[in-house]
């Protein structure tokens, strides 16, 4: 018994999820950020404009100049990650922030988009904002596993926000 195949190219397959990812389609040529000077082409941000436009092959390539995803939060004071840091001892304050600062750079430096947007310090508490869910949630784990005795929730908010609330509690 032979099966019967349709011509592979005459069947229409759905669009990959990834494709058209968080921030819509991308635009053709270059888009530079007014604020950081990251760059956006070829469906990626990335770092290091110079020497980008800076080859041969790139240097007729039309660009434009609009803000990056990450300062466009940031300007409309909105984050998607969110970490409250509770009864946190004030002889490791100092570490915390050195530690967070520490993580959300190198986070940085692999995608421009990864961004420590604030830090804010009560009496006992921390509350730190970045523009990505997963940052958050990365740096979260690695404050845990540096520090003992620590409790972590995590709660994801429901479609259509993607803004995740963490709470790590120093027992």
């Amino acid at each position: 018994m032979s099966k019967i195949f349709k011509d592979p190219s005459k069947i229409k397959l759905p669009r990959s999820k990834f494709e058209e990812a968080e921030f819509g389609r991308s635009k053709k040529g270059v888009t530079i950020c007014k604020e950081c000077d990251s760059y956006h082409h070829k469906k990626a941000w990335r770092h290091d404009k110079v020497a980008f436009l800076g080859k041969r092959e790139n240097r007729d390539l039309a660009f434009e100049r609009a803000l990056c995803p990450a300062c466009q939060m940031i300007k409309d004071k909105l984050y998607a990650g969110r970490i409250t840091i509770l009864n946190s001892p004030k002889d490791l304050r100092d570490e915390l922030m050195n530690l967070t600062e520490n993580f959300c750079k190198r986070a940085w430096q692999k995608d421009p988009l990864d961004r420590l947007i604030s830090v804010k310090k009560d009496r006992e508490d921390l509350v730190i904002t970045t523009t990505e869910n997963q940052l958050a949630q990365r740096l979260a784990k690695k404050i845990k596993d540096a520090f003992n005795k620590v409790k972590l929730k995590i709660d994801h908010h429901k479609e259509p926000s993607d803004v995740t609330t963490i709470v790590l509690t120093f027992l």
